[in-house]
């Protein structure tokens, strides 16, 4: 929502202002526009800071977010069905595709099967 706002206060009032005739690219703008110039400038910095927002939550979830598992979504498919980070050779044997791709049965099946060996 940051950058939706950010976005229409930089670009709307300098759409504005081309419609009111002043030219693109002038080092001193006339003093009439200035009002609008003044508002695509504060649009910019809250659309910097709608762009720093997402940047900020990857760096946060880096340092301090826990680590995911190997099958964090609890897909099916078998590119989530190994380690991570996976093997060089991704499996130790070749896996047999015994289900679909969007069998969740099947991975309730396999984690309740892990848990009742393991435990």
């Amino acid at each position: 929502m940051v950058t939706f706002i950010g976005f229409n206060l930089t670009f709307m009032p300098q759409f504005i202002l081309g419609y009111l005739g002043m030219p693109r690219r002038y080092h001193a703008y006339p003093p009439e526009y200035q009002v609008l110039n003044v508002l695509s400038t504060a649009g910019a910095t809250v659309l910097g800071v709608g762009y720093m927002l997402p940047i900020l939550y990857l760096a946060w979830s880096l340092k301090y977010g826990p680590i995911a598992g190997n099958n964090p979504w609890q897909a099916t498919g078998l590119e989530w069905q190994i380690q991570s980070p996976p093997l060089t050779e991704n499996f130790t044997e070749i896996p047999v595709m015994d289900h679909e791709a969007y069998d969740y049965e099947w991975l309730e099946h396999k984690t309740q099967h892990e848990v009742t060996t393991v435990g």
